[in-house]
C-alpha cells in the first residue's frame, strides 16, 4: 500500500481510501449487513488501508455509527474523515454536528472534517469560523471541502485555508482535469476523488 500525506498535513493516509457512504444502506445502496460491513472495514486495515470516509448525511448518521463500532480497539491504526451536511453549516450547527458525528464514531476527534457541499445561504466566513473553533478545540486535526467547483474555491481562499477538496473522479468522469484539479495543484491542495468506480459501474456489478 501507498501513503501519503494530507494536503500539507503531517497526517498519513492510505493513497486507497474507503468510502463509507454503503454502510448505510437506503434506497442507493438497499439493505446491507451490519456484521459484514464490521467485516469488511477491519479487512480494509489488515491489507493496510487507514483512511476512511463517511458523512454524518450518510443514513443519518448510520455509516458513522457502523465505522466507530468497527474500529473499536483499532482507532489508533484509523484517518477518519467525515463531513458536516449543507443544513447544518451555521455556526452553531456546525458545532453540534461534530459534537453528533463524534458520539457515533466512538472518538474524541476527527481527522478530517469537510462540508459536504458549499452553501448558498449561510455565508462561508460563518462556516469556516466555526470549523477552525473546533480545530482549537482539538475535535479536529484538519479541515477540508467537498464538491467546490472553481468559483467556490476562489470565494475560499479569500476565507480561510483548507486541506482537501473532495470531487468527483473516474475514467467515465474526468470533468474536473479541466480547471478544478489544475486550480487544486497551483494551491497546494490536495484532492480527495470520490466514486472512482462510478457507484460500481466500472466494476461490472450492473
Amino acid at each position: 500500500m501507498e501513503y501519503r500525506k494530507l494536503g500539507r498535513t503531517d497526517i498519513e493516509v492510505s493513497a486507497v481510501a474507503m468510502g463509507c457512504w454503503a454502510l448505510a444502506g437506503g434506497p442507493t445502496w438497499g439493505p446491507q449487513e451490519e456484521s459484514d460491513s464490521i467485516a469488511t472495514i477491519r479487512a480494509a486495515l489488515d491489507v493496510g488501508v487507514t483512511f476512511f470516509d463517511t458523512a454524518e448525511g450518510y443514513g443519518a448518521g448510520e455509516s458513522e455509527r457502523v465505522l466507530g463500532e468497527a474500529l473499536a480497539g483499532r482507532r489508533h491504526e484509523a484517518v477518519i474523515a467525515t463531513k458536516v451536511s449543507r443544513a447544518n453549516l451555521s455556526g452553531a450547527e456546525v458545532q453540534r454536528a461534530c459534537e453528533r458525528s463524534l458520539k457515533f464514531l466512538q472518538t474524541d476527534y476527527i481527522d478530517l472534517y469537510q462540508i459536504h457541499w458549499p452553501s448558498r445561504t449561510v455565508p462561508l466566513e460563518e462556516t469556516m469560523a466555526a470549523l477552525v473553533r473546533l480545530q482549537e478545540q482539538g475535535k479536529v486535526r484538519a479541515i477540508g471541502v467537498c464538491n467546490f467547483g472553481v468559483g467556490d474555491l476562489d470565494d475560499l481562499f479569500e476565507v480561510e485555508w483548507v486541506e482537501t477538496n473532495q470531487v468527483p473522479y473516474s475514467l467515465l468522469w474526468r470533468a474536473i482535469e479541466y480547471e478544478i484539479q489544475p486550480k487544486c495543484v497551483e494551491k497546494g491542495m490536495g484532492l480527495l476523488c470520490y466514486s472512482p468506480l462510478v457507484l460500481g459501474l466500472l466494476t461490472g456489478k450492473f
